[in-house]
């Protein structure tokens, strides 16, 4: 019978897992299993995808397997995934084991951020002043003058924010993984392996930048949660090895 591989574990922390284990040694897999005959993928599947490596994560360190990774049978699970690679999951798990995955996330409020351009700019905010009120036919080339300032402007306090938001952070974490912009307004979108004994901390540390920035940014703070951005993380970092496919 298929199954969905949801993430690895040690094995003595797979007790009382809520889906299948498949065990081998001092690693398990958690699983779901694909009836015969269904699509390769449920969609309930799917959706229980981060409940059950949330659930695994309060018992011990996991290595989320990436969204959609299903294999014929528990066999193939021990021979392709869990036997050939035993020895670089456990240093994975032992590099991650008393960590969590914060993911921080920033983004510029519209009018409190153009209000704060145009106070830092006193010839930009006359030339704003100036242009309303009067038709759009007189002030068409001055509209196109403004937005390319104003859109400058953004992309310059985009870079000085991000760059003063990621220097207070990155020290209160063993690694950052930075991602693309969620959004046009966005000042960062990271995720922060921080230790366990950290974590109070860093809450704090992103509470006060919020507040510090309030209201040009507005924060959203998410975990702690599995380590899904740092499972292929170079060894010197996270004391594992290798980086095998499949990896969320």
């Amino acid at each position: 019978m298929a199954v969905y591989v949801y993430g690895i574990v040690r094995a003595r922390d797979a007790h009382g897992a809520d889906v299948d284990v498949v065990e081998h040694g001092e690693l398990a897999a958690l699983v779901g299993r694909l009836g015969d005959g269904e699509s390769r993928l449920r969609r309930d599947t799917i959706l229980a995808h981060a409940n059950v490596l949330q659930s695994a994560f309060e018992r011990g360190p996991v290595l989320p397997m990436r969204l959609g990774t299903a294999m014929p049978d528990a066999d193939t699970v021990v021979r392709e995934l869990l036997a050939p690679q035993a020895d670089v999951l456990a240093q994975r798990l032992d590099g991650l084991d008393g960590r969590a995955e914060m993911q921080v996330k920033a983004i510029y409020s519209e009018e409190p951020l153009l209000r704060s351009i145009l106070d830092a700019d006193p010839a930009l905010s006359r030339a704003v002043a100036r242009s309303r009120g009067l038709p759009a036919a007189a002030t068409h080339f001055d509209q196109i003058r403004i937005g390319e300032a104003i859109a400058n402007a953004v992309e310059a306090r985009q870079a000085a924010d991000g760059t003063a938001l990621m220097s207070a952070l990155r020290p209160l974490a063993i690694a950052v993984s930075v991602s693309a912009p969620h959004h046009e307004r966005a000042v960062i979108n990271a995720a922060f392996l921080v230790d366990s004994d950290e974590l109070p901390r860093f809450d704090a540390t992103v509470e006060q930048l919020s507040e510090g920035h309030s209201p040009e940014i507005e924060f959203k703070l998410i975990g702690p949660l599995p380590a899904y951005s740092f499972t292929d993380r170079d060894p010197r970092e996270l004391a594992g090895v290798g980086s095998p496919a499949g990896w969320a």
